[in-house]
């Protein structure tokens, strides 16, 4: 059996603004969860009094996030043939070639497996970049035939230089200093190169998934937040657009130019008005989310009916905070196609195969936003019958 290390109270001390380094403003939301394979987490998100950067403070301990990132990431291609190009990086080369970019020397900064880095060596991109994961290195030259640096962004990039394009596909609002990894990728891009990144955006508050703030998120940016970090790391904006349609929340897809050596950085805007109207109306949102969500439950089970829930991500350990599910029913097991997961716990409960949870019988709850719909019907193609399946989100195929 995997033993878990039970942590509580391991957010870190108040985190000064990565932006402009200011150490004020209001807390917008906290929580402690207890989370598969790690105990008892807790953080808390603060907009900064001066710019508006919405950020974790106090954030998770950095051996916190190692532990998630080194017990559960899973990069692994499992597809055969030419890698399918991701809504990410479909957007950043469209952004691309909307402006004329030519082919040049592009260096990927969380790389995986290289799939998004195949795509842009089939436009004519000489190709390479980096991943601090051994299994997506291995695979990316295996699979796509690219070589990756093991490492990351401050390993990576230092001993690089006059490089045309460095990007980050949802990378930078995992960091704990941004500042201080574009200030590294503008020493490794030649004068007027190019950086290129999409990171999840503030926006459209009401369409956001519930449980938006995140462990492993530990930035949030929106459209003044993501200028402010160009203007103090050097960079000028040479595009952006934000999807509000995107699956599961917005994001926003920027290219800019690093700025000649002798040009002052402009000011940074305040963004605080528009920071605290999107945490405000998301707190709203998110309260109601959750309270529909109990009231499905309360519907679905009868007061201490057994039940098993599928999934055992964060979505999971926010249900039992924020819903009645465990006083209301009677959990008897947690489950996950994962099969890293299987034998930590996820509080009070071990996780089990799935094929435990069959042999059970009895109703299943489906604990997850982005997978609900595939679950449920993996299940049925599985012979489970409609009437155990619990949804919270969407509705029956």
């Amino acid at each position: 059996m995997i033993q878990d290390s039970v942590r509580s109270d391991l957010a870190e001390a108040s985190r000064p603004c990565v932006i402009c380094e200011a150490d004020a403003g209001p807390q917008v939301f906290d929580t402690r969860l207890d989370i598969c394979g790690l105990g008892a987490v807790s953080f808390g998100i603060r907009c900064c009094a001066a710019c508006g950067m919405v950020q974790q403070s106090p954030a998770v301990g950095a051996e916190v996030l190692a532990q998630q990132y080194r017990l559960f990431s899973n990069y692994t291609q499992f597809d055969q043939g030419d890698p399918p190009l991701s809504a990410p990086a479909a957007r950043m080369l469209a952004l691309l070639e909307r402006r004329a970019i030519a082919p040049g020397r592009v260096y990927d900064v969380g790389a995986a497996t290289g799939a998004a880095l195949w795509h842009f060596r089939r436009r004519g991109w000489a190709v390479s970049g980096c991943d601090p994961s051994p299994k997506a290195v291995e695979q990316a030259l295996l699979s796509n035939g690219i070589t990756l640096d093991l490492g990351d962004e401050h390993e990576a990039l230092p001993p690089l230089a006059d490089l045309d394009l460095i990007t980050f596909s949802h990378v930078i609002e995992h960091l704990f200093h941004p500042r201080e990894t574009l200030a590294r990728a503008r020493r490794a891009l030649a004068p007027g190169g190019l950086l290129l990144f999409e990171v999840p955006c503030l926006a459209a508050p009401e369409i956001n998934p519930p449980g938006l703030f995140m462990l492993e998120h530990l930035s949030y940016f929106d459209a003044v937040s993501v200028e402010n970090l160009l203007a103090a790391t050097g960079f000028e904006a040479v595009d952006s657009e934000i999807t509000v349609d995107n699956w599961p929340f917005p994001v926003i897809t920027v290219l800019a130019r690093r700025t000649p050596d002798d040009v002052p950085a402009a000011p940074l805007a305040s963004g605080v008005a528009a920071a605290r109207d999107f945490c405000d109306r998301y707190a709203a949102a998110d309260d109601a989310a959750w309270a529909r969500s109990d009231a499905r439950l309360r519907a679905a089970i009868a007061p201490g009916e057994a039940v098993c829930v599928w999934g055992a991500g964060v979505h999971t350990s926010t249900l039992l905070e924020r819903t009645a599910l465990a006083t209301h029913a009677r959990l008897v097991a947690i489950t996950d196609r994962d099969q890293q997961k299987h034998g930590h716990a996820l509080g009070p409960y071990r996780i089990v195969p799935p094929e435990d949870v069959l042999a059970l019988g009895g109703k299943i709850v489906i604990s997850s936003y982005v997978s609900e719909a595939a679950i449920a019907r993996a299940l049925l193609a599985g012979g489970v019958s409609r009437d155990r399946i619990i949804r919270l989100y969407t509705a029956d195929d």
